[in-house]
């Protein structure tokens, strides 16, 4: 009896460590190590092994360190739609990529259904902030994992039928992700009104939205926004006195670590055009594009203003030719550029079976590669196969691994 006992509680120790096929052992301090290497699904099966197995797992610095491990793998990307006739968002993602032979069309990879939501106004979606996603209106605003399919609601936001603004940021040092939110009032002779009630909210257990002690300089916050090493970039107006909105845009900025606000102002030669931010060898970019049916004469181009100095407000000018692509008769949309390769996504505005497709552009030899993503267009769901008005909303990158509400 005691022998078995101690048996019993030999093999219930695993904080010890863990018994390989009797050729010795793995210390603790290995399994860490082994943890990161395994997907997100598999460490969401080892929650039960034990309670010091889920310890590691749901450990602060773990979570931070696998997320880290992520980044540097290959990066999926985050598909957004639009359900016109049933007024849904629906969320899709992509992981890797998968070669069948040679040529253009041999390239091909799997889409995962997420969720759908309502596509009411002041909806938000930002765009995926290492693996996480936010959307909703302000009275239910989500942060969803599509690693773990899981979602928390964030406190809610008395909006008093003003224009919300919230935006999703990370702080790589601490590890923190923190959702900036303001309040657009409207201005007496019917302009933009400048943001107020600024607050921000911490996602940990518990948390509460908190009034920002930093007063950044007056200005209207606007919707395209990006999160780049800790730093959350949004688009602004400076002169809120009209609606005809002339060379007063500008590019506000928030450290998410220490809370602190910042104006980069934006070359004037686009101050007012650029419609979207991307991420572009590691840095800012806002993107200006013109794009046209890829069976015609025109075919597109990309504007890119690259932050260099954000202190000096110094951006440098990148300007691609789309090639024509025979055989093309829609309209596409550039969406967002990958970061590393220096490739660009687009897609086309609306969805047609059999198969939703995305072309990635490489710049380096002005070439065009087509990507199937199957299980999107012939996707069976309700509110959506349906639907034969379907457009394209957003596609962003940096889909990654993250364990966070596991």
């Amino acid at each position: 009896m005691e022998r078995q006992k101690s048996k019993l509680a030999k093999n219930n120790n695993i904080s010890d460590d863990v018994r390989t096929s009797g050729e010795g052992s793995i210390t603790l301090d290995l399994i860490p190590e082994i943890l990161k290497d395994l997907p997100v699904k598999t460490l969401a099966r080892f929650l039960c092994v034990s309670k010091p197995w889920s310890s590691i797992i749901r450990n602060r610095d773990f979570v931070k360190s696998y997320l880290i491990k992520s980044t540097n793998h290959p990066q999926g990307l985050i598909f957004t739609f639009k359900s016109k006739r049933h007024g849904k968002h629906v969320f899709f993602s992509s992981s890797s990529q998968r070669q069948d032979g040679g040529g253009e069309s041999s390239l091909s990879c799997a889409a995962s259904y997420h969720m759908k939501c309502h596509s009411q106004p002041y909806t938000a979606i930002t765009p995926s902030v290492h693996g996480l996603i936010c959307y909703g209106p302000p009275s239910k605003l989500m942060v969803y994992n599509p690693s773990t399919r899981r979602s928390i609601a964030l406190p809610n936001v008395d909006a008093h039928r003003l224009r919300m603004y919230h935006y999703l940021g990370y702080d790589p040092i601490g590890g923190d992700y923190k959702m900036l939110c303001m309040s657009r009032g409207m201005h007496a002779r019917r302009g933009r009104g400048l943001a107020h009630k600024i607050q921000v909210l911490t996602l940990v257990n518990g948390s509460s939205w908190r009034m920002i002690e930093d007063s950044p300089p007056p200005h209207s916050p606007e919707s395209p926004h990006i999160c780049i090493d800790g730093v959350l970039y949004y688009g602004g107006y400076l002169d809120t006195s009209t609606r005809l909105l002339r060379k007063d845009h500008v590019v506000m900025s928030f450290d998410v670590r220490s809370e602190k606000f910042d104006m980069i102002k934006v070359p004037t030669e686009r101050a007012t055009r650029f419609t979207r931010m991307t991420r572009y060898n590691g840095k800012l970019a806002l993107m200006f594009t013109g794009y046209g049916g890829f069976g015609c004469g025109y075919s597109g181009y990309i504007e890119l203003w690259v932050l260099e100095d954000a202190a000096r407000h110094q951006w440098s000018n990148k300007n691609f030719v789309l090639p024509r692509l025979a055989s093309r008769d829609t309209l596409f949309q550039v969406f967002c550029a990958i970061d590393g390769s220096g490739e660009f996504v687009l897609a086309p505005d609306t969805l047609h079976p059999p198969t939703f497709y995305v072309m990635y552009y490489d710049p380096n030899n002005n070439s065009m590669r087509r990507v199937d993503i199957e299980g999107i267009a012939d996707k069976k769901l309700q509110f959506w196969d349906d639907d034969s008005d379907r457009r394209t909303i957003s596609i962003f990158p940096g889909h990654v691994e993250n364990l966070l509400f596991l």
